[in-house]
């Protein structure tokens, strides 16, 4: 009887032994199981993590233009920032140290490009932020000095031409401008400086580069840059390229029936000449079939000289010109002493370079500019 117990008890261990070394293997199939599981919450949570990630991601824009673009077309998925002050004159202006390292937190910064952005340069080696060129996709026009500084230029070269008559010529100046001083002993002592001050105004005309950086300021080009917004913030964040397109979309449809509105208003006006006294609206003069006369070069901000102003009225008078235009939020000085000489008019264009208190607080749009500007041309010219 002993012995059959003990023979039991050897059974019930061997029989409980055989389930023992049963149940590891069941535990590491579902072990397995679970790990994978695991996984796949992780690699969800690393996905949400990183779409909540880039909606609060910031992206950079250098002026006003295309921030307000960006703006637009970004919506609620990223914070959209300003590298210089929306409220100041962009050209010249340079980042300070601190301003370079602000940039650390975003990825990349929206640029008009075309030499607008004269401190790119300053930002090679400084910073690691992608630069994306919005006006890649437009056809550029070569930088030149404006229509009355052309006429300057050919009469500085004719009076190189005829220095051999300087003092038939001194005395036919005497007769017709004594108002002006021009005796000859007075034009050889300045001669040198005359020649040192074109060099001058070619240099700052140029100042951007060889090509007229004011793209934005025609409706065409502006939808061509806010396409390059629209992609590129769809190649970033995939996930919402939806509702990127979506909000480029109604930029498109509003530029796209302002340039058909306009190309049909001005091609059936004979006047489309438009004196301004900066020389920003190239871009806008070429897709529209306009004629823009600039008292002043692509990036000059001071008033014209007294012999440009002469020649000025000279121009508007020869052309019909009833309304002189001077840049919003400057000086109306040279415009308002053209005006006065002919009767005429002064009304401000809007360059966009910078932004009121008004329009931002307001979310003026880059659309609502452009129409301003190509209605008080057309309202100067349909007079």
């Amino acid at each position: 009887m002993k012995y059959k117990k003990m023979a039991l008890v050897l059974a019930l261990g061997v029989g409980l032994s055989a389930c023992n070394n049963q149940k590891p293997a069941e535990n590491n199939a579902n072990t397995e199981v679970s790990q994978e599981a695991n996984n796949d919450k992780v690699d969800e949570k690393k996905v949400e993590k990183t779409n909540q990630n880039m909606e609060s991601t910031s992206v950079y824009t250098s002026f006003y233009p295309i921030y307000n673009l960006t703006k637009q077309i970004a919506g609620d998925k990223f914070e959209v920032k300003s590298f210089t002050n929306l409220k100041t004159e962009s050209h010249g202006w340079e980042p300070s140290a601190k301003d370079i390292a602000d940039l650390t937190d975003s990825q990349l910064m929206f640029i008009n490009g075309a030499g607008m952005e004269e401190w790119e340069e300053s930002l090679e080696g400084s910073s690691d932020i992608e630069l994306v060129n919005t006006s890649e996709n437009v056809e550029l026009i070569k930088g030149s000095h404006d229509h009355v500084h052309e006429h300057e230029d050919h009469d500085h070269a004719h009076e190189e031409e005829n220095h051999d008559h300087e003092d038939h010529d001194h005395a036919h100046e005497e007769e017709s401008h004594d108002h002006e001083d021009h005796d000859h002993a007075h034009e050889e002592e300045n001669h040198d400086h005359e020649d040192q001050d074109h060099a001058h105004e070619h240099e700052h005309s140029h100042s951007h580069g060889e090509f007229d950086p004011h793209t934005w300021l025609s409706p065409k080009n502006g939808l061509a840059q806010a396409k390059v917004i629209a992609d590129k913030l769809s190649e970033i964040d995939p996930a919402n390229k939806d509702y990127y397109m979506e909000n480029y979309k109604k930029i498109e449809d509003e530029l796209n029936a302002m340039i058909d509105e306009y190309t049909e208003k001005f091609e059936k006006l004979e006047n489309k000449n438009f004196l301004v006294s900066h020389q920003a609206f190239g871009y806008l003069a070429r897709d529209f079939g306009l004629n823009q006369i600039a008292l002043t070069s692509l990036t000059s901000t001071e008033d014209a000289d007294a012999k440009t102003l002469k020649e000025a009225v000279d121009e508007a008078k020869n052309l019909g010109i009833n309304t002189i235009f001077y840049e919003m939020g400057g000086s109306s000085k040279s415009a308002d002493t053209i005006a006065n000489e002919l009767g005429a008019n002064t009304v401000p264009l809007n360059t966009l370079e910078f932004a009121t208190d008004e329009e931002l607080n307001n979310d003026t749009t880059y659309q609502d500019l452009i129409k301003y500007n190509l209605e008080e041309l057309y309202k100067s010219m349909a007079k």
